[in-house]
């Protein structure tokens, strides 16, 4: 199985992602200013969307007859939390992404459940530069967990894999709704894309021969 980018970045993004990679920051806690959220009116789609998330690597044909997905995580839709001020949340985002990614071919007495633990992205305020020129920023975390499990009719699991990663960007506290979006849609793409390649390495081993159609 390889994996293969959809993606396309304008500059503009391009600068937003760079920030956030190479600030040098400490975390201050402060208080915090809930982001007003996103209207019918006033709501921004970045270009595209920064390509198909769904498309995110080859299709995966799983040896089962069934295909459960199940999120045991939920948006907490409050400070310190952002995802759920998304036009489209993380959680739907990477649920999309599966339920197009991973298929099955009908094998008979066997069942597959893709388990998503976390979709988050959390917000904090953080101070950059020295002494003499520090300025305050907001830092946002994002973090995404899943298990892929096959299981009898029983319930019993036969084989499972998972994958979980966390990446953060950083942006001027006066940034405006477009970057606040297009830095959170960079944030949710670069998660799924590791996740994507780190269920390709495991699946790719001859342990799961008998559960992946070659």
């Amino acid at each position: 199985m390889s994996f293969k980018t959809m993606r396309t970045v304008s500059p503009a993004l391009l600068m937003v992602f760079a920030l956030g990679c190479a600030a040098e920051t400490e975390t201050v806690v402060y208080g915090y200013n809930e982001p007003a959220p996103y209207s019918e009116q006033s709501a921004y789609v970045p270009p595209q969307a920064q390509g198909d998330f769904r498309k995110l690597g080859e299709k995966v044909l799983l040896k089962a007859e069934s295909l459960k997905f199940i999120s045991s995580y939920n948006e907490p839709a409050r400070a310190p939390n952002v995802d759920h001020l998304m036009l489209v949340s993380p959680l739907k985002i990477l649920h999309g992404w599966a339920s197009s990614r991973f298929g099955i071919d009908k094998t008979p007495g066997r069942q597959v459940r893709f388990l998503i633990k976390d979709a988050s992205i959390v917000e904090e305020i953080i101070v950059v530069g020295g002494s003499m020129n520090k300025t305050f920023k907001n830092r946002y975390t994002g973090k995404m967990e899943v298990q892929l499990q096959f299981v009898d009719p029983e319930g019993h699991v036969l084989s499972e894999t998972s994958a979980s990663v966390m990446r953060n960007i950083v942006l001027p506290r006066n940034a405006t709704k477009e970057e606040h979006e297009n830095a959170w849609t960079i944030l949710t793409f670069d998660m799924i894309k590791a996740l994507s390649k780190r269920l390709d390495q495991d699946l790719a081993s001859p342990a799961y021969d008998d559960f992946i159609a070659r």
